[in-house]
C-alpha cells in the first residue's frame, strides 16, 4: 500500500457523504415541510370553522317575520302527522317570503316525511326558480324523486307570497296570487306535510337566506280564488293569510318578536324552536355516490356539482406530489406510490368522518373517490416531473465534484 493511500481513500469516502449530504440536504428538509404545510392546508380547508357556528336567526323589528343568515335554521319541536279527510291527496302551502338574493340557492321549507330521512319533501330556491321534490317509490318498489321546477319566480325584489296546492292529480303553484306552474307527475299528496318541519334548511345543510313572515298549512286543495283572495288580504293590511274558511294544519304567524319560539296557532306540539347553536337534522356519514343521480333534478347536472368535483380533485394532487416526494427520495420506501394513494384515501376518510360533526359540512362517498383520485393524480405527475431524476443527478454531481477535489 503507497503512502497515504488510506488517507486518500477515507477522503474520498467522507467526501462522497459530504456530496450525498450537499446534494440532498436542502431537499430532505424542504420535502418534509411542504409535507406538513399541505397536511395543514387540506385539515383547514376540509374542517373549517371546526365548530357549530351561531344560528343565524334573528326577529323582524318592524313587522311580523324571522331573518335567515348564512346558516340559520327553526325546526318543529314534535312531527306533523296525516289529518283524516275524504281525499288524503289533497293539500295546500302558502308562504310569504323575502330571498336574500335572488341568485341564491338554499332549502326554504322541509318536511322530513320520507322514509329515507335524507331525501324530505323541499321547497328550494334555485336563483330565480323555485322547485318541489318529493320522495315516492313507483308500483316496482323503486324510489323516485319527482320534482316540479317554474322559472322567473324571484326576479323582482322584495316579499313574495308562494301558493302550493294538490288535489285530483294535480299539484298547481302560485306566485302573488296568480297561476305559475302546473304539474301531473309531481303527486304531490297530504301525507308529503308530515313529520318534523324544517325552515330556511334541508333535513342536511342546505341553507337558505332570506325572510319569512308567515306561513299556513291546509288539509285540502284551495281555489284559485281563494289563493287570489289570501295574497290581496295579505297586501292590504299584512295580517294573517288564512281567513278561517279552510281546514288549516298549522300557522304560524312569527309575531313574537322576542324569544326563541315561534308559535304554531293550531298545534303546540309542532311549535318552531330557535336553537343556538346552527344544526341539521340528518347530518350524514359517507352518503352514497349514486344520491347524485337518481332525479330529475340531481345535483349532477348543475354546474355547482362539476365545480366540488373539481376542487376535490384539485385539492389532493399536492398530497400525491408531496408525499411521492418524500416516500420516494427522503425515505425512499418500496412501493411508495401504492402508499401515498393510501395515505391520500385515509385522509380523505378521515375527515369525512370528523365532518359527520360539523352540521356546515357533508360527509359523502363522492369527496373520498375525488379526493383520492387526486391524490393518484399527484404521483403521477411526480413521476412524470422528472424531479426524482434531478435530485438523483444533483447528490452523483455533488460527488463526482467531492472526488476531483480529493485527487487535487
Amino acid at each position: 500500500m503507497k503512502p497515504g493511500s488510506w488517507s486518500s481513500t477515507a477522503e474520498v469516502r467522507s467526501f462522497k457523504r459530504y456530496g450525498q449530504k450537499c446534494g440532498s440536504s436542502s431537499y430532505e428538509t424542504i420535502v418534509p415541510a411542504l409535507s406538513l404545510l399541505v397536511l395543514c392546508v387540506i385539515l383547514i380547508a376540509g374542517l373549517w370553522p371546526f365548530h357549530a357556528p351561531g344560528n343565524a336567526v334573528s326577529w323582524l323589528t318592524d313587522e311580523n317575520g324571522v331573518r335567515f343568515g348564512r346558516h340559520g335554521t327553526l325546526v318543529s319541536l314534535g312531527q306533523f302527522r296525516a289529518v283524516p279527510s275524504k281525499n288524503d291527496t289533497s293539500c295546500s302551502l302558502e308562504i310569504w317570503l323575502t330571498p336574500g338574493l335572488a341568485t341564491g340557492q338554499g332549502t326554504i321549507l322541509a318536511f322530513d316525511s320520507s322514509s329515507d330521512p335524507r331525501t324530505p319533501f323541499s321547497l328550494r330556491q334555485y336563483g330565480s326558480s323555485m322547485a318541489i321534490q318529493r320522495y315516492m317509490t313507483d308500483e316496482q318498489g323503486v324510489p323516485r324523486r319527482p320534482w316540479l321546477k317554474v322559472d322567473r319566480i324571484f326576479r323582482k325584489r322584495g316579499r313574495v307570497l308562494l301558493t302550493v296546492t294538490s288535489g285530483r292529480g294535480v299539484t298547481t303553484v302560485y306566485v302573488d296570487g296568480a297561476l305559475a306552474g302546473r304539474s301531473t307527475t309531481l303527486g304531490m299528496v297530504s301525507r308529503d306535510l308530515t313529520g318534523r318541519l324544517v325552515l330556511a334548511n334541508s333535513t342536511v345543510d342546505e341553507s337558505w337566506a332570506g325572510e319569512i313572515n308567515q306561513l299556513a298549512i291546509y288539509n285540502r286543495e284551495l281555489t284559485p280564488a281563494q289563493v287570489k283572495k289570501h295574497f290581496e288580504s295579505g297586501m292590504r293590511d299584512q295580517r294573517s293569510i288564512a281567513t278561517g274558511e279552510e281546514t288549516l294544519t298549522a300557522l304560524y304567524l312569527f309575531n313574537e318578536r322576542d324569544g326563541k319560539i315561534a308559535h304554531n296557532k293550531m298545534d303546540p306540539e309542532t311549535d318552531l324552536i330557535m336553537p343556538a347553536k346552527y344544526f341539521v337534522l340528518h347530518p350524514a356519514f359517507l352518503g352514497p355516490l349514486w344520491d347524485q343521480f337518481h332525479d330529475s333534478g340531481a345535483a349532477w347536472r348543475r354546474w355547482s356539482y362539476w365545480k366540488d368535483i373539481a376542487v376535490n380533485v384539485a385539492g389532493f394532487i399536492p398530497v400525491g406530489f408531496v408525499f411521492m416526494a418524500y416516500f420516494s427520495s427522503v425515505r425512499n420506501i418500496q412501493r411508495s406510490a401504492l402508499v401515498v394513494i393510501m395515505i391520500g384515501f385515509a385522509l380523505s376518510f378521515s375527515l369525512e368522518a370528523l365532518q359527520y360533526f360539523l352540521p356546515t359540512r357533508d360527509s359523502g362517498m363522492t369527496d373520498l373517490v375525488t379526493n383520492t383520485t387526486g391524490t393518484a393524480i399527484g404521483v403521477g405527475l411526480y413521476r412524470l416531473s422528472g424531479l426524482e431524476a434531478l435530485v438523483r443527478r444533483t447528490e452523483q454531481s455533488a460527488i463526482r465534484i467531492g472526488e476531483r477535489l480529493v485527487k487535487k
